[in-house]
């Protein structure tokens, strides 16, 4: 069974969700509320990790509560890895849509930057430190799957949406023009923060020829990857957040005997 078509899936769901969240709240349901800052489930409440810490930074208070919800959404980084950045993040997903785009019009980036962690984590530590040092809320004005999901409800409830939406279009189109999926791929500070959860175990793509899956070294793995990683080299990790396109790659040229696989 290939993967691409089960995450797409999840994908379209997340969004149907992100819609009819504030659609029924307006009717006066509310089991579910909130956007991807913070969701409250019945009695759940999930925060992401960078907006729970957020306050503490800002304000050098503890807030039991706030940092409670955050740990559902460690626990799933932990086991699983960034999956919520491929596999539900709306930014994500537009990202996705966009970049299928350029590579039908035959668009061509000016610039085509090596992954490194150390870009991504130079950037979340900048927005944690203006936090810490200012007070200021940089961290939900970076939101991306923040900012859409509020933008959203907004529409339904008021028919109209805010400036912070020209930040998603900025991103859009500089990954369009300028370099191929610079947000999720170099900058995004949520994928960042999911990224430091992760230990030996979490899951993640390996390659390990056994049992007669030898590699083609035939590099469909990494045309396939978004991210311009290299699945057969090794240590992608974090900058891989597990969409699975490239074991579908591989899955196409070998067969089920396939090199290129999800371990924990």
């Amino acid at each position: 069974m290939k993967i691409t078509p089960i995450r797409r899936t999840v994908q379209m769901l997340s969004l149907a969700g992100m819609v009819a969240v504030p659609l029924l709240n307006s009717r006066g349901i509310s089991a579910v509320s909130g956007s991807f800052y913070s969701m409250e489930i019945g009695p759940l409440l999930l925060t992401d990790p960078l907006i729970a810490l957020q306050p503490l930074l800002a304000t050098m208070t503890i807030d039991p509560t706030l940092l409670d919800s955050a740990l559902i959404p460690i626990g799933l980084a932990l086991v699983l890895g960034r999956v919520f950045c491929s596999w539900v993040c709306p930014q994500n997903t537009l990202s996705e849509l966009f970049d299928a785009v350029g590579a039908r019009l035959g668009l061509t980036r000016l610039w085509t930057p090596v992954p490194r962690p150390i870009t991504r984590y130079a950037v979340l530590a900048l927005i944690l430190a203006a936090t810490l040092l200012f007070g200021f809320p940089l961290a939900s004005l970076l939101s991306a799957p923040g900012i859409i999901s509020v933008q959203t409800a907004r529409l339904i409830y008021e028919g109209t949406v805010g400036l912070e939406l020209a930040f998603i279009g900025t991103i859009i189109l500089a990954e369009l023009f300028l370099v191929r999926r610079v947000w999720c791929n170099h900058l995004c500070p949520v994928g960042s923060m999911l990224s430091l959860f992760r230990f030996r175990k979490t899951m993640r793509v390996v390659m390990a020829e056994e049992g007669g899956n030898t590699c083609l070294h035939c590099r469909e793995c990494a045309k396939a990857c978004q991210l311009d990683l290299n699945p057969m080299a090794g240590n992608i990790a974090p900058q891989c957040h597990n969409c699975g396109a490239c074991i579908d790659a591989c899955q196409e040229m070998t067969g089920e005997r396939r090199p290129l696989s999800f371990r924990f």
